[in-house]
C-alpha cells in the first residue's frame, strides 16, 4: 500500500491518497482539488472511494468536487465497523471527542492509522469546538491503546507518528 501525503489549505491539512495497484482512496479532501487530481491523473489512479474522519470545513473542502466528478463511496462516521472496497480490507473506528462525527480508518494488514484531528503527534484534538466532548474523548484514547503499539498514526494536521511513540510522548495519552 502506497501512502501519499499532500499538505493543502485551507489550514495546511493532511489529505492522504493510499493506494494498492492502480486503485485508489482519498482521506480528507480538504482543499486544492486541482493538487489532488494532478496526482491521481500522474499515477494514473481509480479513484474507488473517498474517507472522510469528520465534517469540519477544513478537512472536506474538496469533497464535493470528487463525489460530483467520481461517484463513489464515502466512508465516515455512518459507516462503522470493518468493510472490504475493491483491494482495501479496513475498520472504521468510532474516535468521538473531537467532534461528534470523528472516526480513525484502520488497516490492519499494515497497522496503518488514519485519524483526522483525534490525536496529533505530541497533542490530542482540540475538544472546545462544537461537538467536542471531554468524556468522549478519553474513551477514545483508550479504545486506541487497545491496538497494535506499531501502529503508525496519520494525523490531519502536523507529523506522522507511531502509536508507541505517543504512548511515551503524549501527555494525554
Amino acid at each position: 500500500m502506497e501512502i501519499k501525503r499532500l499538505i493543502l489549505e485551507p489550514l495546511d491539512n493532511n489529505c492522504y491518497i493510499i493506494n494498492i495497484e492502480d486503485e485508489a482512496i482519498i482521506i480528507d479532501p480538504s482543499g486544492e482539488e486541482n493538487k489532488i487530481e494532478e496526482y491521481i491523473k500522474e499515477k494514473k489512479l481509480k479513484l474507488t472511494a473517498i474517507f472522510i474522519t469528520h465534517y469540519h470545513f477544513d478537512h472536506i473542502g474538496a469533497l464535493d468536487y470528487f463525489l460530483e466528478k467520481y461517484n463513489v463511496k464515502v466512508y465516515d462516521f455512518k459507516t462503522i465497523g470493518k468493510f472490504k472496497e475493491g483491494l482495501f480490507k479496513f475498520k472504521v473506528i468510532p474516535t468521538k471527542g473531537h467532534s461528534k462525527d470523528s472516526v480513525s480508518f484502520y488497516f490492519e494488514e499494515t497497522n496503518d492509522m488514519f485519524v483526522g484531528d483525534f490525536v496529533f503527534a505530541g497533542s490530542i484534538g482540540r475538544m472546545d469546538l462544537s461537538g467536542g466532548d471531554e468524556e468522549e474523548m478519553v474513551y477514545s484514547i483508550n479504545t486506541l491503546k487497545t491496538y497494535n503499539k506499531e501502529t503508525k498514526l496519520y494525523p490531519g494536521h502536523g507529523d506522522t507518528t507511531t502509536l508507541e511513540k505517543e504512548l511515551k510522548e503524549n501527555p494525554y495519552l
